[in-house]
C-alpha cells in the first residue's frame, strides 16, 4: 500500500498510483494500487481564472483552476488529471485547495475509479446535473454548495469529515438543468 501515492519528488512519473482510463464510454481516474486514506494522489496544475466554466474546480470564491491556454500534448492528461474526476455523492477523495493537491478521503482499491463531490468545491457550479450515482445519500440536482439546505451541509459535512470546506448558502436560486451525471464527464478525445 502506497502511504502517499505522489511524492513531491516524482510529481507524475510512470510509476503513478493512478491511471485515466476509458470506461463505458468516458474517461476516468482509477487507482492501479491500494492508496492510503489522506494520501497525496496528485496535485493540481493549471490556471486559475475569476469565471467557472464546465471544466474549472472552484479553489475559492472568484479562483477557479482551468487549463492553461497551451498545454503539451505529451502526458497532458498525466499534469492535469483533474480534467477526468467525476462526480459522486460518497466519494474517495477530495480536492485540498489550500495546497492545490486531491487526496484520498479513505483507502482506494486498486482497479477503484476515483472521484469526489463536486459539491465541496463549487459554489454554483456553471452547468448543474442531476446524480445519479445512486447513493443512499445521494444530493440528486447537483447545482452547489450555494443551493444546499443547512442539513444539507450537514449531511455533506458528515460524508468528508470535513467540515470546513462546506459553507452556509448565499442564495437559493433554482437552476434548470436537463443533464444527468453522465453528461458532465468528458467524452474521450474531448479536453
Amino acid at each position: 500500500m502506497r502511504s502517499n501515492a505522489v511524492l513531491a519528488g516524482e510529481r507524475f512519473s510512470s510509476e503513478s498510483a493512478i491511471e485515466v482510463k476509458e470506461q463505458d464510454g468516458y474517461k476516468g481516474v482509477f487507482a492501479k494500487e491500494t492508496i492510503a486514506p489522506e494520501s497525496v494522489i496528485f496535485y493540481l496544475n493549471g490556471t486559475l481564472t475569476k469565471l467557472p466554466t464546465k471544466y474549472t474546480i472552484e479553489l475559492s470564491r472568484n479562483c477557479h483552476l482551468s487549463f492553461p491556454t497551451i498545454r503539451k500534448k505529451r502526458n497532458a492528461d498525466l499534469n492535469y488529471n483533474w480534467q477526468y474526476l467525476n462526480h459522486c455523492c460518497e466519494p474517495n477523495g477530495y480536492i485540498n485547495p489550500s495546497d492545490r493537491t486531491f487526496r484520498a478521503l479513505r483507502e482506494i482499491a486498486p482497479g477503484e475509479e476515483i472521484n469526489f463531490n463536486y459539491l465541496t468545491t463549487e459554489s454554483a457550479l456553471a452547468v448543474p446535473f442531476t446524480c445519479t450515482c445512486g447513493s443512499a445519500n445521494c444530493f440528486g440536482l447537483i447545482q452547489g454548495r450555494d443551493f444546499l439546505t443547512a442539513e444539507e451541509l450537514e449531511r455533506l459535512a458528515r460524508i468528508h469529515r470535513r467540515g470546513t470546506t462546506c459553507r452556509a448558502p448565499t442564495s437559493r436560486k433554482t437552476l434548470p438543468t436537463t443533464q444527468t451525471a453522465r453528461d458532465i464527464r468528458l467524452k474521450p478525445g474531448t479536453t
